[in-house]
């Protein structure tokens, strides 16, 4: 390679060049009034025993021009007694001032004067120029603060704590990462010192965590609600840059797919709890997985999964399933994937709008289906929008009627009456005897605070009797009973057909 000569920016005064042409000559710089914006700069002086306020032309250190009145116009080395220049409320130069020119610019006659007394300190009006433009004409210089708000003392102590644990962990982390070798942190799941790292965590970083944002979330919900966007600034002035480097999290805040419990969310919360670019993201990942939301999510999942398994073990006739905004089908795949043998043939039905989801569940399922169970499960997908699902009560009627119908996320954001007729439409699908399993999360959720407050992730929370009460006035005739997963905070309503 050739050698690239370095050639230095610091150059000597010998090699410095001065001011070509006229401007060897100094003058000082000559600043326009618009140029010193927003500042509102007068010239005044006595004309016949008359104090008169001139619109400012320009100015430099030494002179001005300004607009005369309309009075007789001075001559050229005539002296003004007592000119004064202000600019705003500083007044930059009172004193002496001999006319040196007289000219018309646009109609207008602009008188030019050399000052006899001291310079005209520029460098004050340019800095109050500054502090007239920053941050905007008229502000203040410091920001209202949207975040102070009296009282939910509480909320704040344990807001702040929360955020000087995090400060703390992230530097405890970083120091600890630069001592692990990388497969431990990136590598295979299943190593054993990867597997006693997020035991370490769980027992300690993740556990704080939880506990803390509980507590937050017991403090948050006796606040008024003329609060909450003051202390919502409140906590994500605090602990949102913290929140954010985990993945799932920085997802569900972002929505790419417009919603934030998006399949990609939920593949978080089933298959990659510990993801990151840093061990600290890391540790955040497997809080927000580790926190009742997250575990809620896979309670669910195994509630289905173990009513799916009963059915088929017990029955030796075919089965028709149907799971409604199906995700990424972890249910199912768990399902196929555990069991043992398959008494008789089983259709399952996934309906979701998003074809990104269904295309991860056909990725999924088709292969295990074709090695495990071929001739004996059928797959069948239907992409559809939730308004239509929504909208159109004959949406599954040509389909025939199923086993069992289960919807585990979608009721979250459903208004009472779209939820009732929703329950209908299900019903009606239902063969003599079919049940329909529907969950919905309920106020007790303590992962409310962090989902309303940094992931802007609103849910509608049903009690269980309001939750029963939708099976009720969607099906009179039909059996209801709630069914508990292991979090307590997401139940399900079954619905059996009579």
């Amino acid at each position: 390679m050739t050698p690239v000569k370095l050639i230095s920016a610091v150059r000597t005064y010998e090699e410095l060049e001065g001011a070509p042409g006229r401007e060897v000559f100094f003058r000082p710089h000559r600043f326009r009034s618009a140029e010193l914006l927003p500042l509102h700069s007068t010239v005044a002086l006595v004309v016949n025993d008359v104090l008169i306020q001139c619109p400012l032309h320009d100015v430099s250190q030494n002179g001005a021009a300004f607009e005369w009145p309309a009075h007789a116009l001075p001559a050229i080395g005539n002296r003004l007694d007592q000119l004064a220049v202000t600019f705003d409320r500083f007044e930059a130069y009172r004193g002496e001032a001999r006319v040196g020119s007289v000219r018309e610019v646009e109609g207008v006659t602009i008188v030019g004067v050399s000052f006899e007394g001291p310079l005209l300190p520029v460098d004050d009006v340019l800095n109050l120029r500054a502090l007239a433009t920053w941050p905007r004409a008229g502000a203040d210089v410091v920001r209202p603060s949207i975040w102070r708000v009296e009282g939910a003392d509480r909320y704040k102590v344990l807001v702040s704590d929360l955020a000087l644990f995090l400060e703390d962990a992230e530097e405890d982390l970083t120091r600890l990462e630069k001592e692990l070798p990388w497969h431990v942190l990136h590598g295979e799941d299943g190593s054993p010192a990867r597997l006693a790292l997020i035991d370490r965590l769980k027992v300690s970083f993740v556990s704080e965590v939880v506990r803390a944002t509980e507590e937050i979330d017991a403090a948050f919900r006796p606040v008024d609600p003329k609060s909450v966007p003051a202390l919502r600034e409140w906590s994500r002035r605090h602990l949102h840059d913290y929140f954010l480097q985990s993945p799932v999290m920085l997802r569900a805040f972002q929505k790419p797919f417009g919603y934030p419990g998006d399949y990609e969310v939920m593949r978080f919360l089933y298959e990659k709890p510990f993801e990151g670019p840093t061990l600290f993201a890391k540790a955040m990942s497997l809080a927000f997985d580790q926190t009742k939301a997250g575990v809620a999510v896979r309670g669910r999942k195994d509630v289905v999964k173990a009513r799916l398994r009963s059915m088929i073990e017990s029955r030796e006739t075919p089965l028709r399933f149907l799971s409604v905004a199906a995700g990424p089908a972890q249910e199912l795949f768990e399902l196929l994937t555990e069991l043992p043998f398959l008494p008789a043939p089983v259709e399952l039905v996934l309906f979701d709008q998003d074809k990104g989801a269904l295309g991860y569940a056909f990725r999924r399922l088709r292969p295990l289906v074709e090695a495990r169970w071929a001739g004996k499960v059928k797959l069948v997908y239907l992409n559809e929008s939730i308004k239509t699902l929504l909208t159109n009560e004959t949406l599954f009627a040509g389909l025939g009627q199923f086993d069992a119908i289960f919807c585990s996320g979608l009721y979250d954001y459903l208004q009472p009456a779209t939820a009732v007729r929703l329950t209908r439409t299900l019903e009606a699908q239902l063969a003599p005897g079919g049940i329909a399993m529907i969950a919905n999360i309920t106020p007790e959720n303590p992962c409310r605070w962090y989902m309303e407050q940094h992931l802007d992730w609103k849910l509608i929370h049903r009690s269980r009797p309001e939750l029963l009460e939708i099976a009720r006035r969607a099906a009179p005739g039909a059996h209801r009973e709630i069914l508990e997963e292991a979090s307590g905070v997401n139940p399900f309503v079954q619905i059996t057909r009579g």
